[in-house]
């Protein structure tokens, strides 16, 4: 049966501070799951959650259950308490502390196509891609700077896919460079997508483990990191607009890649 926390249970502000520092993150080697599904999902995946927090109401959910048959400790948080855990202005009844999961570079499966998320600063964009990396059958993400995948709102925008799908995380000065070296030194061709001017996503080698770069929303790709590109690719458009939104492209080409 789930054991009550208390408020001044030093695990609290620890949790209080994954949701909101990178650094802390990183250093403790942790990251924050919210909500009863996403948490659901966690403990289904194997992964390693070290703890759940549920608000006293919730002492009888499936979240409970399932942490104690898969013999995770799970706390019993007061309502008040509870809500200033989480990031969200409706927090959802369910908290997981999990311990990082990212792989090397060289770890991730040989082949198929790996999304490199180069720069991203958008969270939301991240997470949705890596959710479309999962559905269009990708072989892993790889995180060159910019965002941290482990952010609450990349996470929740992952929907799961973050617990299935391998992925690395480069961090640091030339990030993005570092990404390609490794990758290039795995075999792969690296294709930098492009607003335009590039080949269509039927050009991109069907018979070659490839990489393809998404770059910053505002920016794109740096023209070093395209120079250094195997390819560059484009989603053609048919209309007036602006170029589309980084996830929107990216997805779209992640589904030709995965049909071509």
């Amino acid at each position: 049966m789930a054991e009550s926390l208390g408020g001044r249970n030093p695990a609290l502000p620890r949790v209080r501070r994954l949701a909101r520092d990178r650094a802390f993150r990183r250093r403790e080697g942790t990251y924050l799951v919210e909500g009863p599904t996403l948490v659901g999902d966690a403990l289904t995946a194997g992964l390693g959650v070290a703890l759940v927090l549920v608000p006293a109401a919730a002492a009888s959910s499936e979240v409970v259950a399932a942490a104690e048959d898969a013999d995770v400790p799970c706390r019993l948080v007061d309502a008040a308490l509870f809500d200033g855990l989480t990031t969200t202005r409706s927090p959802q009844p369910a908290l997981a502390v999990v311990e990082r999961h990212d792989v090397p570079v060289a770890d991730l499966p040989a082949s198929g196509v790996v999304v490199v998320l180069a720069e991203l600063a958008d969270p939301g964009n991240a997470g949705t891609l890596v959710r479309s990396a999962e559905a269009f059958g990708a072989a892993g993400v790889v995180f060159a700077g910019g965002v941290d995948p482990y952010n609450p709102k990349c996470v929740r925008a992952t929907a799961g896919s973050l617990f299935r799908l391998p992925f690395a995380v480069i961090e640091g000065e030339d990030a993005v460079g570092q990404a390609l070296e490794r990758l290039e030194a795995t075999g792969r061709q690296c294709w930098g997508s492009v607003a335009e001017g590039g080949v269509a996503p039927t050009g991109v080698p069907a018979d070659r483990s490839v990489a393809l770069l998404l770059g910053n929303e505002p920016h794109g790709l740096p023209e070093d990191i395209l120079g250094r590109c195997d390819g560059l690719v484009s989603v053609a458009t048919t209309g007036s607009g602006e170029s589309l939104n980084v996830a929107v492209a990216g997805s779209v080409l992640l589904y030709a890649l995965a049909t071509r």
